[in-house]
């Protein structure tokens, strides 16, 4: 690790697509030296492959979805194959009630100590910040208004679940990126 000024060996980004998670996490990894994991991007990076794991993770990928299965999957393995010790900074993973069980689980198993961030934003922040993004065609219209949907149906009773552990930080994520990263460096100061 490099300077990492934070109790925390995990510190978990969530909040509705669009609200800067990526931004943020990204930033903290590369101050701080941790390891980045994010679902997104795992799961991208298997849909390009040319193998038919890849084939099927592109076709769920393109829903807009991935299943809490492949999910679990990929944090899990992230954790168990890291140092016990070495810090990790992950972005868009827990979003279902069974992935926050599983991925607490794990922390407390390990005797890991972790943080939730919770950027938060109104819809119609978030909605046009995915229009401006507008990656590829996860990214669409359609599927916004899905993650949105997905976010008030499922991941909004995994951060209760986070909540009822005491690990839940909150974060006004409608200012600028540099004012947010600063509110997350307050929220995970020793």
């Amino acid at each position: 690790m490099k300077n990492a000024d934070t109790r925390y060996q995990s510190i978990i980004f969530m909040g509705k697509t669009g609200c800067g998670k990526g931004t943020q996490a990204h930033r903290l990894a590369a101050d701080f030296g941790y390891d980045l994991f994010s679902t997104g991007d795992r799961v991208r990076a298997l849909s390009n492959e040319d193998t038919s794991l890849g084939r099927h993770i592109r076709d769920i990928h393109m829903s807009g979805w991935v299943p809490e299965w492949l999910a679990s999957y990929l944090f899990a393995k992230a954790i168990l194959e890291e140092d016990i010790d070495h810090g990790l900074v992950f972005e868009s993973v827990a979003r279902k009630p069974e992935e926050a069980k599983k991925l607490h689980e794990m922390h407390h198993m390990l005797n890991r100590s972790y943080v939730v961030l919770h950027l938060d934003a109104a819809d119609e922040v978030v909605i046009d910040r995915m229009r401006k993004r507008q990656r590829d065609a996860s990214d669409s219209e359609e599927n916004i208004k899905k993650r949105l949907q997905a976010f008030y149906d499922e991941t909004v009773r995994s951060l209760e679940f986070f909540r009822e552990q005491g690990k839940v930080v909150d974060i006004d994520a409608t200012r600028s990126p540099d004012e947010v990263y600063q509110e997350v460096l307050k929220a995970i100061a020793k």
